[in-house]
């Protein structure tokens, strides 16, 4: 499914790689070694309800492929989407930040 202008990736960008590595870090040799991640991905508005849970997901599950191949363990992460259900952007600018993924670390 094709939605015009709308933006479908799931792809990582270059300026995500330092704050994952970060993360990755962090969680594998740092303060947070041993705790869980949980991924939460997010979509903008645009494009039906059903479409934006599954593309969130995908963002949430290419962040946690990226960090599993940095070292983090794959049964301390969680993925999960919220869709565009926290979504508030009303144009480009704001469109760009509701499509993102949320990295919790927690116990």
């Amino acid at each position: 499914m094709h939605f015009p202008e709308v933006v479908t990736s799931a792809a990582l960008d270059s300026t995500d790689v330092e704050p994952l590595d970060a993360v990755a870090r962090c969680s594998t040799t740092g303060p947070l070694a041993g705790r869980h991640i949980r991924l939460i991905g997010h979509a903008d508005p645009r494009g039906p309800a059903e479409y934006n849970m599954a593309l969130g997901q995908r963002r949430a599950d290419s962040v946690d492929g990226y960090i599993d191949r940095r070292g983090v363990q794959r049964s301390r992460i969680m993925t999960t989407s919220r869709g565009a259900m926290d979504a508030t952007g009303q144009d480009e600018t704001g469109w760009a930040h509701d499509r993102r993924v949320v990295v919790q670390l927690g116990s």
